[in-house]
């Protein structure tokens, strides 16, 4: 179980992210507008959180990858390396309407 959550650890950053993300629009919308400069700033804040959780997975994934000693290692830090890449770019894909607007 540890080593699937290693290698899913990005992609785990990225759904909390969503999750996040999508709850404090919606929270947001009700108690203001989705728009609030106060609002966009929190979920920025929580945006830049999760993508520098996402960039530290990534250089341990790489750190680790560059000392692995056997194949069944080395494929998990790869995984790790991808999906925390792509958990990565997603972030900083999904944070981008708040950083330009609605």
């Amino acid at each position: 179980m540890k080593a699937w959550a290693w290698m899913m650890g990005g992609l785990l950053v990225w759904a909390a992210h969503f999750l996040g993300v999508y709850s404090l629009a919606s929270l947001a919308d009700v108690v203001a507008t989705a728009d609030d400069p106060f609002w966009r700033a929190i979920s920025l804040a929580f945006s830049l959180v999760c993508a520098a959780a996402a960039a530290v997975l990534f250089w341990l994934a790489v750190a680790r990858l560059r000392r692995a000693q056997t194949e069944d290692l080395r494929f998990q830090d790869q995984l790790a390396a991808l999906g925390a890449g792509i958990g990565l770019v997603a972030i900083c894909w999904q944070a981008l309407p708040t950083v330009v607007g609605y």
